[in-house]
C-alpha cells in the first residue's frame, strides 16, 4: 500500500510504499476512502506534538470502508462504511478524548494519509446510511470538533449570543452549529471572503475584530469560542466576554497569552478548553447532515489524490483553502 510519511520537523511528507497492515484482536482493517488536511497536521508538521513523534503517517480526520477484521472483533462487518474516531483510549476512561492514556491515530501511531489504517473496531463509527466519503471525513473533526465545544463545552442554549473568533475550517462549522442551536451568531474574521461564508452560513453578523463590539452590542456575548491558533485572539476572545460569559479556546498554539485575574473574577468568565470531540459528537453530527442541518460543501471543494499531500499542506498553510480533502 502507499502511505505519506512525515519524516521529521519541517520536512515534506514523503510517500512510501508499505506491506497491507493485518489486524489484530479486536481490530479491522479500513480501506481509507477520504482524509482531510486540517491545521493539526501543519502543527504535527512544525513539532507542535514533538520531536519525538516522528516519524509517523500523518491523517486523523478520516473516513472508508472495513476492509478485513482481527480476531474477536464485532460492532462492525466487512464492507460497512465508518467513519474514524482518531483516539483510542484506555477501557472504562472518564472521557473517550482525553486522559493519561490518549493514543492518536497520525500523531502517536500511523493515520491515515494512506490506502488503509488499522483501527480499533471500538473507534468506528457506521453512519445510518451511506454519506459521499469526503463529507463523512471532515464531519468527523472539521465539524465535530465546533459542535464538541459548543454542545458539550460552552452548553449553548437557545437565544443565547455566540461569538466566534477565526472563521476557518473549525470556525466556520462553529457558525453553523452554533445557529442550529438557536444562537445569535457573530462571526469575527480578517478575509472578506471568510466573512461572507460566515453570512452564508447563517450569521447574524460577519465583522472585523475591531468592528465586533459593536456588532455584538453593550451586553457582550454569552460564549465566545476562539477558534484560531492565536495567542493574540485568546487575549481578544477574554477581552469579548461580557458578564457571565464561558469562553472557549479551540484553536491550538504553545504560544503564552496573558490574562489578569481581576478581568475574569469582575466579570464571572468561564475560561475552558475544548479538545477535539469524541464517538457520540460524530454520531449526532452525521444524524444533523443527514437530517439537511449542516452543509460540508466549503470544506470538500478541493479533492486531491495522495500523492499531492504536500500540495494539501501548502494550500492550508497559504489560506487558499479552508481544507483540502485526500482521496486515495
Amino acid at each position: 500500500m502507499r502511505a505519506l510519511v512525515l519524516p521529521a520537523v519541517s520536512a515534506p511528507l514523503e510517500l512510501v510504499q508499505r506491506p497491507v497492515p493485518e489486524p489484530g484482536p479486536g481490530e479491522a482493517r479500513v480501506r481509507i476512502e477520504a482524509c482531510g488536511v486540517c491545521g493539526s497536521d501543519i502543527f504535527l508538521q512544525n513539532g507542535g506534538f514533538g520531536a519525538d513523534k516522528l516519524p509517523v503517517v500523518p491523517g486523523h480526520e478520516a473516513a472508508g470502508v472495513v476492509d478485513a477484521l482481527g480476531p474477536g472483533s464485532s460492532g462492525v462487518a466487512v464492507g460497512d462504511q465508518v467513519a474514524i474516531y482518531y483516539i483510542a483510549n484506555a477501557p472504562g476512561a472518564r472521557r473517550p478524548n482525553i486522559g493519561p492514556d490518549v493514543v492518536r491515530m497520525g500523531v502517536d501511531v500511523d493515520g491515515a494519509f494512506a490506502d488503509y489504517v488499522v483501527r480499533p473496531v471500538s473507534t468506528l463509527v457506521v453512519p445510518p446510511r451511506r454519506v459521499d466519503p469526503a463529507t463523512l471525513a471532515v464531519l468527523t473533526d472539521a465539524v465535530g470538533t465546533p459542535y464538541h465545544a459548543l454542545v458539550r463545552i460552552a452548553r449553548v442554549r437557545p437565544g443565547e449570543t455566540v461569538a466566534v473568533l477565526g472563521v476557518g475550517g473549525i470556525g466556520s462549522n462553529a457558525v453553523q452549529v452554533a445557529v442550529r442551536l438557536g444562537a445569535r451568531v457573530v462571526a469575527i474574521g480578517r478575509s472578506e471572503e471568510k466573512l461572507a461564508l460566515a453570512r452564508e452560513l447563517g450569521a447574524d453578523a460577519a465583522v472585523r475584530l475591531e468592528d465586533a463590539a459593536a456588532a455584538i452590542g453593550p451586553d457582550g456575548p454569552d460564549v465566545v469560542v476562539q477558534c484560531a491558533p492565536s495567542a493574540r485572539l485568546d487575549e481578544a476572545a477574554i477581552a469579548l466576554g461580557g458578564y457571565g460569559a464561558r469562553i472557549v479556546l479551540v484553536g491550538t498554539t504553545v504560544d503564552p497569552f496573558t490574562a489578569r485575574a481581576s478581568d475574569i473574577v469582575w466579570r464571572e468568565l468561564s475560561l475552558m478548553g475544548s479538545r477535539g470531540f469524541t464517538p457520540d459528537d460524530i454520531r449526532e453530527v452525521i444524524d444533523l447532515y443527514l437530517d439537511g442541518g449542516l452543509v460540508t460543501d466549503h470544506l470538500t471543494s478541493v479533492q486531491r489524490p495522495l500523492e499531492e499531500g504536500n500540495a494539501a499542506l501548502d494550500d492550508l498553510r497559504a489560506g487558499r483553502v479552508l481544507r483540502s480533502v485526500l482521496v486515495p
